[in-house]
């Protein structure tokens, strides 16, 4: 981990941060690419997201909770010094785009403020890797100001190893059970299907 981000040892009992995309990249995002705000930031960890593996990540994660997303700062990794293609590949194996980018904009202006991708871990290498269910949205500002600091977000999350993994876009299975519905239903939420409208107080707060 880098920065000088502290952990919180432990969340209390009932916490959770659940911030909206909007608050994600408006907010929490958009204060650490203008840098001096890290005691607002401090809740999202800067690490270096493929340096490690995605079953090590919530370890590094800022806020230790049972809450099964974690979030990350990261500065942009390209493969090559002189290309713009990003390098998402890890010792064990690689991190692949699925679906299609969504476009995240500010309510009450419309503005697009970032896009978001959908990012599949395969366990290998190309072209025979392996999907697990380890999934992660990449969120890329496309605002800019002077002197901003190069930095994207990370919303990671494991889909349940009793459900098979789907990328965004595929429908669930019909027939399942209630229990399974609402998996479906909290993961369908993570992948942005469900968003729901909050202000900026949402992203922390007690839930029962």
């Amino acid at each position: 981990m880098t920065g000088s981000t502290t952990p919180f040892r432990s969340a209390p009992v009932g916490y959770g941060f659940h911030p909206t995309d909007e608050e994600l990249v408006n907010h929490f995002l958009k204060l650490k690419m203008i840098g001096g705000h890290d005691h607002v930031v401090s809740t999202i960890a800067e690490v270096n997201v493929c340096a490690y593996e995605p079953w090590e990540l919530p370890g590094l994660s800022a806020i230790q909770s049972n809450d099964p997303e974690c979030y990350f700062f990261s500065r942009r990794n390209y493969k090559y010094s002189n290309s713009q293609r990003a390098n998402r590949t890890t010792g064990a194996g690689y991190w692949k785009g699925t679906g299609r980018d969504r476009t995240i904009t500010a309510k009450s202006t419309g503005e697009q403020i970032a896009t978001k991708k959908t990012l599949v871990f395969y366990t290998g290498r190309v072209p025979n890797g392996v999907k697990t269910n380890w999934i992660m949205h990449e969120y890329n500002p496309t605002f800019s100001f002077p002197n901003k600091r190069d930095f994207i977000l990370y919303k990671l999350k494991k889909n349940p190893d009793d459900l098979p993994a789907f990328d965004e876009g595929e429908s669930s299975a019909s027939n399942v059970d209630e229990e399974g519905s609402q998996l479906r239903a909290q993961l369908e939420s993570f992948n942005g299907i469900d968003e729901g409208d909050y202000n900026l107080n949402s992203a922390l707060r007690f839930t029962n």
